[in-house]
């Protein structure tokens, strides 16, 4: 219905199964499929086409948006592109959950494409400049390396300096840290990014660390990546997964990573500048 519009008959009749669990979440070594309403090929999925969102004629789309419904073969007037989104984008009577809340906090009068790209849906919060200052403060350094001369001192920093590379590197001769970090070197503390949004947290999402929803963070093996992860109710269990977080707001409790005991060896206590 959301991901083939154009496919999904309205008129079928939809037998118990199947639904999403079927195919999804299989309980069975064969999902049963529906006798009134067959499953088709995702090779023959007509995707979501321009039509969906836009009225066209030939292959001419009109600039406005509204969400065809293919139902009644008519197209839905739609105040903005969040309530177009949300035409698939809900949660269902049952457990399925699709819908983004954005909350009151940070975002609340924020639409969907103005993070998203409408036609990709592609979205990070540098998108039209809104973080690029937080972006490019990330490759800045930090407090802790001012006056850093010796290498002995970038070993000694975690995380364990250059036992974080490959030991190819010093086979090859290459013993002092800066021939690659010169960019530690010789700044003013004028020119140092605060140690939340330095190389440090580079590989922690942003959402990881301003999500208002309260999920748990987690790092991602195959990602490198520290993410939020939501848990949901099915009726075969519990699943958690990544889930990236859409309320989120400006203050930041460090101590969601940074525990007493945290499994990942992070310092308790950090530098908030």
């Amino acid at each position: 219905k959301c991901h083939s519009p154009t496919n999904w008959d309205y008129a079928a009749k939809i037998d118990d199964p199947p639904n999403c669990v079927s195919c999804k979440f299989p309980h069975e070594s064969t999902p049963r499929i529906a006798e009134n309403n067959q499953l088709i090929p995702e090779n023959e999925w007509a995707d979501i086409g321009c039509e969906v969102c836009h009225r066209t004629e030939g292959k001419l789309a009109e600039a406005g948006i509204g969400w065809y419904d293919n139902a009644t073969g008519y197209y839905e007037t739609v105040e903005n592109s969040t309530e177009l989104c949300e035409k698939c984008h809900t949660n269902s009577e049952n457990f399925l959950m699709h819908k983004r809340e954005i909350g009151d906090l940070a975002h609340k009068d924020l639409n969907c494409t103005d993070c998203h790209n409408p036609h990709d849906t592609y979205a990070r919060c540098s998108n039209e400049a809104c973080h690029s200052d937080v972006t490019s403060m990330r490759l800045m350094p930090t407090e802790s390396h001012l006056n850093l001369t010796e290498i002995s001192e970038c070993l000694a920093c975690p995380p364990k300096g250059m036992d974080t590379h490959s030991m190819e590197i010093q086979r090859e001769g290459n013993k002092d840290c800066r021939e690659c970090h010169d960019y530690l070197v010789n700044v003013s503390k004028e020119d140092l990014a605060p140690v939340q949004h330095s190389k440090i947290h580079l590989r922690v999402n942003c959402v990881a660390c301003h999500d208002a929803a309260g999920l748990e963070v987690q790092y991602v093996e195959n990602d490198n990546k520290w993410m939020t992860f939501r848990t949901t109710t099915t009726p075969f269990g519990e699943s958690t997964a990544p889930y990236q977080s859409h309320n989120l707001q400006l203050e930041v409790e460090c101590a969601r990573c940074h525990f007493e005991n945290n499994p990942w060896d992070l310092k308790i206590q950090i530098i908030m500048d």
